[in-house]
């Protein structure tokens, strides 16, 4: 089971928004499930039936059925019918459990039918077909795996259009292949500490490898760069127009005092202390401005000053001004941390995910043969081919 937890829940590639980063799903979880098989090896069954139930709540993006005729006849076997209801309902019951196949869906599925009856005959002929009431604990399982009992088992099937007897037919041919490989030589699954590490290595290196590459991408963004801040303080000294102007002697009596000010002026803190005295001064607030962004001949008045001091008079809006520079700080954003939650495969998951391939490729290899004592013959030619 924790594999198909794992399965379900292994996500956690970063993307990166503002600060923040969410969680998208890896390839390789994909990869895994395309690795889920419909083999029983090693009473690995309620495994593969677990995978699909589990995952069937994922959102696959499989496209509902297209019935290509109803119950007309595809194939026989053995003078036993497949009709395209049959494909229909075993697409319908991978998408029920989970899988998606890839390719030709209607084919694959009739492949897998053919296969599947295959197996059922040859168990049959080597005296290891499952009986009625071993299915039925299987179907138990199933209903388990969808959190529900077997009359709700029987609603969601139906909800699908899918029989109960095309879930018996799924069920008994994965006991049936597990049952005859177990009893071929060369069918034995072996999986080793080596391949197991191997795997895991490679994993673990295309996750880092993904991560370390959204990380450098996120630093390398243009709205991330440093930049100067300076902290200005203006202090005005107003100006009362006569007859709609102002005099010089007005202008030459405000300058005096913005020097008095700057005389008295020890820094930021030190301002209405340094205006005391003198008529109708206004003590501005503090206000952060990019440094890049100030006129280039005010920036270098104030460098020139420095941290502390002010420059004036200079004309303002309503009068007379003294612009301080309280400060300068650079504003570089917060490094990227590297994610502490990833989850990394474990050896227990990727030997279940070997196995499940071996026993994939094993199908593949017995099929076949398994089919040369069956008498196939295709209605439809579109799907013999």
């Amino acid at each position: 089971m924790a594999l198909f937890r794992w399965a379900t829940h292994g996500w956690w590639i970063m993307k990166h928004n503002s600060n923040n980063f969410r969680i998208i799903q890896h390839p390789w979880v994909a990869r895994l499930k395309r690795a889920m098989t419909r083999v029983e090896v090693k009473n690995a069954f309620t495994t593969c039936v677990t995978i699909g139930v589990v995952t069937g709540a994922l959102a696959l993006s499989m496209t509902a059925p297209h019935a290509a005729g109803g119950n007309e006849v595809i194939v026989t076997i053995n003078d036993k019918p497949l009709t395209a209801y049959d494909v229909d309902m075993r697409i319908s019951l991978w998408k029920l459990l989970g899988r998606a196949p890839g390719g030709n869906a209607r084919k694959v599925a009739l492949d897998e039918l053919i296969d599947d009856m295959a197996e059922i005959e040859e168990a049959r002929k080597r005296n290891m077909q499952a009986k009625p009431a071993e299915i039925d604990q299987r179907l138990e399982s199933v209903a388990k795996g969808l959190k529900t009992d077997p009359k709700g088992l029987k609603g969601k099937l139906k909800a699908q259009d899918i029989t109960v007897s095309a879930l018996r037919l799924y069920l008994e041919a994965q006991m049936a292949f597990a049952r005859i490989t177990r009893g071929e030589k060369s069918a034995t699954i072996t999986v080793s500490k080596a391949e197991v590490n191997r795997r895991v290595a490679a994993y673990k290196a295309e996750i880092d490898g993904k991560i370390n590459a959204q990380i450098r991408k996120i630093e390398a963004d243009p709205r991330r760069k440093s930049f100067t801040v300076y902290e200005i303080q203006e202090i005005n000294f107003p100006i009362e127009k006569i007859d709609g102007g102002v005099t010089d002697e007005i202008l030459q009596t405000r300058a005096i005092e913005v020097g008095q000010f700057l005389s008295r002026f020890k820094g930021c803190g030190s301002a209405r202390k340094a205006a005391s005295g003198i008529f109708n001064v206004d003590i501005g607030r503090t206000i952060e401005a990019d440094a890049a962004k100030l006129p280039g001949p005010l920036k270098k008045a104030l460098d020139g000053r420095g941290v502390g001091k002010a420059i004036g008079p200079v004309r303002g809006p309503t009068g007379l001004q003294a612009i301080a520079l309280c400060g300068i700080r650079k504003i570089s954003p917060p490094a990227i941390k590297r994610p502490t939650n990833i989850q990394y495969p474990t050896a227990a998951q990727i030997e279940g995910q070997l196995e499940q391939e071996q026993s994939a490729a094993l199908q593949k290899r017995f099929s076949g043969k398994w089919r040369e004592g069956l008498l196939i013959e295709f209605r439809d030619p579109a799907y013999g081919q």
